[in-house]
């Protein structure tokens, strides 16, 4: 079962039981990670105090969070949403029709 926990304009995290065994375990080498660029500058940036904070899959386009202590979502407009430990996040962003353009797209915030 999933629900949303947070929401960021465009980038939505939904709260999930489990990480897919086809997702790929993503090394990180920075306390700061970027989900989701935005228009212009804004970023939507997972913020750790240790790399041990947080573990990283990827399967597909699709990234998930596997908090072990709480972390930070930072975005320079939307102000900062702290995300529960020892939880597991899916990303999801959010998309839009253009009916105009019979095309989906992902909306840029």
């Amino acid at each position: 079962m999933e629900k949303i926990y947070a929401q960021q304009g465009d980038l939505i995290l939904n709260e999930t039981n489990k990480v897919p065994t086809s997702a790929k375990k993503i090394t990180l080498d920075n306390k700061v990670l970027t989900l989701l660029r935005g228009e212009g500058v804004n970023t939507h940036d997972l913020m750790v105090d240790e790399l041990s904070d947080v573990e990283v899959f990827q399967d597909g386009e699709t990234l998930y969070l596997k908090t072990r202590k709480k972390v930070n979502l930072v975005h320079q407009e939307h102000g900062t949403q702290t995300l529960e430990p020892n939880k597991i996040y899916k990303r999801i962003i959010e998309r839009e029709f253009d009916y105009n353009e019979m095309e989906a797209r992902n909306v840029r915030d």
